[in-house]
């Protein structure tokens, strides 16, 4: 039933039309209908008059110019066949030596094949034979047949390992019109890439001259051999090709056959003579052929083409004019800016253009300004992911880093201010700590009165867990600095310094959208999490900031200095889990040890031997 409704929605909105007063559409029908008519007209005669007596000769320059057009054409395809099927077997030649390359190789080759449809299979000594799946499905044992076939020829390879370049004709070899084979030599390798020329045959007899074309050998590789075609003359036998090729040193070739029918041959080589174009047409066709192709081709179509210009050029204004104003108007859009004063100019399809476009851009405003407003109140990565679809409903499973962070006696504190210098005193606190997180790709899960909790490797990740990790530590780090810059402006305000506690830890999270059908936040649960909030709590008694879990040390333990604290037990483990002071990252200037860490701090040593690491675990364990 939903089904049909939105067809039935989708057939509404097809039908509207938009209706605008004066149609672009009717405005250039005038003027093009106008134009055609007098330049035809103009044209005609002109022609009658101008070009009788240049017929010959003209007849002649239009069969040069459609055998190098011709030829030009030809060669363009078989080039960009070559030049295609060669930067890809450098790509296998560069990705050859990867554990994934067969994966890697099916993968380009069926790109190859999809971007390249004429092309049937390409055969390498180096990678072997590959071909297309609707060429193997016709052919399947079409890799034996060739083989076979080169075995045959061998002076096919030992032409191309000499470093020559050959076509051939590859219809009797599959038994299959259309086929040609182009073989070239690749890092020192024999490589063959057989396409189907179809598409060519069109270029070559889509006019009323002939053009086809032969190898160096004079052996046909595109020709018509269409019987209606060959009884009229027109591809005489391929023995005059290679007569051609031997004998005639010129441009142009005079034959005559058996029928005293007088031929005129016109030959162009390209790809460096390995193949030759061949366009044949009989002087009795010439008044014929110059009349239909290139007076009334040619002449009349550039003729039409400055004179259309010079007319349309007067009408254009009424078009290019409101266009600027949209492009001048989508260049302030992209500077941000979406107030922009524009107005309808016409009442035709472009107005109508213009009025919808400054909807758009109040749309757009309104999107950007609840955008704005609701990063302040989500992470910007998920208020993103969420507003763009990517954001997936529901639980995964993440290996991530955690991190906990909290005030030293934030509430007795707090208990000698007000509510607004609360306030003030957090978000200030907040804003510095909540910039080392996001300096590091991490994402800030939610406050918890004073507390902040944080995380790298959930929603957004740094790459690895590793990185996720490092960066982690590296914002409790920054914090530090951050921290001892907030207690400098505390101590200039004649307020007290304060005290935070950091801790971090490692490992497999759940991370998704969780909460009520009416409000859900994105946030992260699990031992994970919990291990972190314990190891946060650990930093009061050790007389540390940041403390790290071995889950977590593991990870980035080649990058800093950290120094072992007494282990914590956790329900469910039978051996505490290792604890880590993090003292300094490696190379930067600061503390080297734990006792310099606390003198930077002014903390005063601890007697970590007086403390109990399982006292916090306790307090969850029920008794009998």
């Amino acid at each position: 039933m939903k089904d049909k409704l939105e067809e039935n929605e989708k057939k509404k909105i097809k039908k509207k039309r938009i209706k605008v007063r004066h149609p672009i559409g009717v405005k250039l029908g005038s003027i093009f209908s106008s134009l055609v008519i007098f330049v035809l007209g103009i044209t005609v005669a002109i022609i009658y008059i101008l070009f009788a007596k240049d017929q010959s000769s003209s007849a002649k320059a239009n069969t040069y110019s459609l055998n190098e057009t011709t030829a030009n054409a030809v060669q363009t395809q078989l080039q960009n066949i070559q030049v295609s099927t060669g930067n890809f077997l450098n790509v296998m030649s560069f990705i050859k030596d990867d554990k994934h390359f067969e994966e890697e190789a099916d993968y380009f080759y069926n790109e190859l094949f999809e971007t390249n449809e004429a092309i049937l299979f390409v055969y390498s000594q180096e990678f072997g034979y590959r071909a297309s799946k609707a060429f193997s499905n016709i052919y399947p044992n079409a890799k034996t047949v060739f083989e076979a076939w080169l075995k045959k020829n061998p002076f096919v390879k030992a032409s191309v390992n000499s470093g020559y370049i050959d076509i051939m004709d590859l219809k009797d070899v599959f038994n299959r019109d259309y086929t040609l084979g182009t073989m070239f030599p690749h890092n020192k390798s024999f490589v063959c890439v057989a396409y189907d020329v179809e598409d060519l045959k069109e270029t070559c007899f889509g006019n009323t001259n002939v053009t086809y074309v032969v190898n160096k050998r004079g052996e046909p590789l595109i020709y018509e051999d269409n019987q209606t075609v060959l009884d009229a003359g027109l591809v005489p036998s391929f023995e005059i090709a290679t007569e051609i090729l031997e004998n005639s040193s010129g441009t142009q070739y005079l034959f005559t056959d058996s029928q005293n029918n007088d031929w005129i041959y016109i030959r162009k080589s390209f790809l460096d003579d390995v193949c030759t174009a061949l366009t044949l047409t009989s002087k009795s066709s010439i008044l014929r052929a110059i009349n239909l192709t290139a007076l009334r081709i040619i002449a009349i179509s550039v003729a039409v083409f400055f004179l259309a210009i010079m007319i349309i050029r007067f009408f254009s204004r009424s078009l290019t004019n409101p266009i600027e104003d949209l492009v001048e108007a989508t260049n302030s859009i992209d500077r941000g800016n979406y107030n922009i004063h524009l107005r309808p100019r016409t009442k035709d399809e472009i107005g109508y253009l213009t009025d919808r476009f400054i909807n758009m851009a109040g749309g757009l405003e309104e999107r950007q300004r609840l955008m704005s407003t609701f990063t302040k109140f989500v992470n910007k990565d998920i208020a993103q992911k969420a507003a763009s679809g990517e954001l997936t409903l529901g639980g995964e499973d993440k290996n991530a880093t955690v991190f906990f962070s909290d005030i030293r006696s934030f509430t007795a504190m707090s208990e000698k201010m007000t509510a607004p210098q609360v306030v003030e005193f957090l978000n200030d606190y907040f804003t510095r700590m909540v910039d080392c997180v996001n300096k590091t790709n991490g994402i800030v899960d939610k406050f918890i009165g004073d507390a902040v909790m944080a995380v790298w490797g959930a929603a957004t990740t740094n790459g690895s867990p590793e990185e996720d990790a490092w960066a982690a530590v590296k914002a409790a780090l920054m914090m530090r600095i951050a921290l001892y810059h907030f207690n400098e402006n505390q101590i200039a305000h004649g307020r007290n310094p304060i005290k935070i506690g950091c801790g971090i830890n490692s490992g497999p999270i759940v991370a998704g959208q969780i909460g009520s059908e009416d409000h859900m936040n994105y946030t992260v649960i699990g031992d994970t999490v919990n291990l972190a909030s314990r190891t946060e709590a650990l930093n009061k008694p050790f007389a540390t900031d940041i403390l790290i879990t071995e889950n977590t040390y593991k990870l980035v333990k080649d990058k800093i200095i950290a120094e072992e604290m007494p282990g914590v037990h956790v329900k469910g483990k039978t051996d505490p889990i290792k604890m880590y002071a993090v003292v300094n990252a490696k190379g930067i200037k600061g503390p080297k040890d734990i006792h310099k860490l606390r003198e930077f701090l002014g903390w005063d040593e601890p007697e970590l031997d007086k403390v109990n690491t399982d006292e916090e675990e306790k307090k969850y364990k029920i008794g009998k």
